[in-house]
């Protein structure tokens, strides 16, 4: 999470977007590890950091940081052929980052195996995550698809 307050800096105001979306069925685990390795690569050159959560088909992702690259991240995303019905489910302006440490935070609850605990911690500060969604609307879209995805997994 973002530390900037403790040092004194003002921290910078971005864009942030959540998208839902359906990922192509024949995508195996294996296409997405690599997807997500080239997206963390871009993602750090460009300024973005997000998380994104993938459960059976079912892709909720939440990517923060400037507006040109929200709109040119986002762009490539609803052109992949491996999202179908993709949708923008919020996005807004004036926000301070939330996922500082994750060009791409991922959590599989499906299979709930190593890469997703390495990957995800962040859902482990997820009573801290839920105090920044008071005033973070794509977070708190984010975080209500997420209890919807998981809710017959707890």
């Amino acid at each position: 999470m973002c530390d900037r307050e403790s040092i004194g800096q003002t921290p910078p105001m971005l864009d942030a977007l959540v998208y839902e979306s359906h990922a192509d069925p024949r995508l195996t685990d294996a296409e997405l590890e690599v997807i997500l390795i080239g997206s963390r690569v871009r993602n750090a050159r460009r300024g973005i950091t997000g998380a994104l959560l993938k459960r059976d088909v079912r892709i909720v992702q939440m990517i923060e940081g400037p507006a040109d690259e929200i709109d040119r991240t986002f762009a490539a995303i609803a052109a992949s052929p491996f999202h179908r019905h993709v949708q923008v489910l919020r996005r807004a302006s004036g926000l301070e980052r939330i996922f500082d440490r994750w060009h791409m935070g991922f959590f599989d609850f499906q299979s709930l195996h190593v890469r997703g605990a390495t990957t995800a911690t962040w859902i482990d500060t997820l009573p801290e995550l839920q105090a920044h969604a008071a005033t973070n609307p794509v977070l708190a879209t984010l975080l209500e698809r997420w209890t919807e995805i998981t809710s017959d997994v707890r």
